[in-house]
């Protein structure tokens, strides 16, 4: 069928809480604001069903796509007559195996989401070169084989920030279709947010999925996408337009759109302007949250032609603004996944710890992202400190 492309319509419903009947109702909600589930998907089609696993964590850590929230789209689309394909790749800091997706699944609550809907997981850790000569940083990516031979792709993803996009939602999440280790390469290229977003904007443009659901009932604040905290929003979102259901989450959780480096490269290309994105269902303003906890990197806030001096200096000597990782030496394990992940090789792990050398360091915080154990803080030097005093 013709994908539902460009447009600019996001739905907004209130869900309180990961109940079945009530999860279920404001997806079902949602999807029928925006035209109901057959504008997406037709009868028989192998969808992929992408949520943000991550590594796999515990629903209650808000790190993940809640189960809730994939077993109700799950339902629609079963009901809808189609074949459903659970299917992500974990973080980068993670080997692309059966085993670490069985473990994973099993932990998201994505293996009980299977044996309740009649959808299957994906054990399938192939991946195909998938060529895009459109693109404008990329013309061709690595993608994992269950989405490269799905009809359609439906993707479910979990609102969080960021500490290094900003905000993960809707776009960023398709960076799950890239197999784990292959990731690295991808923030040694692009070492900009910016220029990453439009690699992010190149890759939903090549794979250009349906349908976009976002869990943004418990969502993740502070220092995301896996060590911040649970905070609620209680919402669903729905849509067919990566950037226009980004704008809505980010003005949720008091962002502006055009400092998420997706939404401002998708409208840098003119495929979006933030100020025509419409809602339906119920009224953002009534449920957005604007003392959401930015992270500890955010750069966003106090405007003014003094701030902007500020920003320029930051830009010119990223690396004493940002903040810089340290290993906290008694929580480290020594497990090897920030060596793993690191685009750099910043890191290395020697007698059972991990060190960073932060002469090498992109301040990408791939390291601080995967690490399960928190053994890796952020800290700012003196100048650094000063300037984020400035900035406000």
């Amino acid at each position: 069928m013709q994908p539902v492309w460009r447009d600019a319509t996001v739905a907004v419903v209130r869900c309180g809480g990961y109940g079945r009947d009530e999860v279920d109702a404001a997806v079902s909600r949602a999807i029928d604001l925006i035209g109901g589930m057959g504008r997406f998907v037709a009868p028989k089609e192998l969808v992929l069903l992408k949520p943000n696993l991550l590594q796999g964590q515990e629903p209650e850590r808000c790190v993940t796509t809640h189960p809730a929230v994939v077993a109700a789209v799950a339902r629609l689309l079963v009901g809808h007559g189609c074949q459903v394909v659970i299917g992500d790749s974990p973080g980068a800091g993670i080997v692309y195996n059966e085993a670490n997706l069985r473990r994973a699944y099993t932990r998201a609550g994505y293996a009980m989401v299977a044996e309740e809907t009649g959808a299957v997981l994906n054990y399938d850790t192939g991946y195909q070169t998938v060529s895009y000569p459109e693109g404008a940083v990329m013309k061709q990516f690595s993608i994992i084989t269950p989405a490269v031979a799905a009809d359609a792709i439906v993707v479910v993803s979990k609102a969080k920030t960021h500490m290094w996009t900003r905000m993960t939602g809707a776009a960023k999440n398709l960076f799950g279709l890239i197999p784990g280790l292959e990731k690295p390469v991808f923030h040694f290229r692009f070492q900009d947010e910016y220029a990453f977003g439009r690699m992010l904007v190149d890759l939903n443009e090549c794979m250009r999925p349906r349908l976009q659901v976002v869990d943004a009932v418990m969502a993740m604040e502070g220092d995301g996408p896996q060590a911040g905290s649970p905070r609620k929003v209680g919402v669903i979102l729905a849509g067919s337009d990566p950037a226009a259901v980004d704008t809505v989450l980010a003005r949720l959780i008091g962002m502006d759109p055009l400092e998420i480096g997706t939404i401002r490269s998708a409208a840098a290309r003119g495929l979006i302007d933030p100020a025509t994105v419409r809602t339906v269902g119920d009224d953002p303003a009534d449920l957005a949250v604007p003392d959401f906890k930015k992270p500890s990197t955010y750069t966003g806030g106090r405007a003014g032609p003094w701030r902007r001096v500020v920003l320029a200096v930051t830009q010119r000597f990223g690396k004493t603004y940002a903040p810089r990782p340290g290993v906290v030496g008694e929580a480290c394990i020594g497990c090897g996944k920030c060596e793993r992940i690191c685009p750099v090789h910043a890191v290395t792990v020697t007698e059972g710890r991990a060190t960073i050398d932060l002469s090498r360091c992109i301040r990408c915080y791939c390291c601080h992202e995967i690490c399960t154990e928190h053994a890796i803080a952020l800290s700012r030097s003196l100048a650094g400190r000063l300037l984020a005093y400035l900035l406000g």
